[in-house]
């Protein structure tokens, strides 16, 4: 039911991986704001589908492919995820 994309690669997991990108990224800004933390979770849920869409087309358009090597980012990404909120 997924389409493919030119370079061989499911939507599905192209759009998976952006979004697990824009959370993990969103989620190390966090910490940084720290004047209401009410107003950053609202922006950061209402933010989160346009921001994934808006890296997803670029990704398209750049002929992104989800390789060992993105993945392998990602995973560094949400490490750094639970490093900073667990410190």
């Amino acid at each position: 039911m997924a389409s493919t994309t030119e370079t061989g690669s499911g939507l599905d997991r192209l759009f998976l991986y952006h979004f697990l990108m824009v959370t993990g990224v969103a989620l190390l800004f966090t910490p940084l704001i720290t004047d209401n933390k009410t107003f950053v979770l609202m922006l950061l849920v209402t933010m989160q589908i346009v921001l994934t869409c808006i890296g997803a087309l670029i990704g398209l358009s750049l002929g992104h492919t989800v390789s060992k090597r993105a993945a392998s980012v990602l995973f560094a990404i949400w490490m750094l995820v639970w490093c900073v909120h667990l410190a």
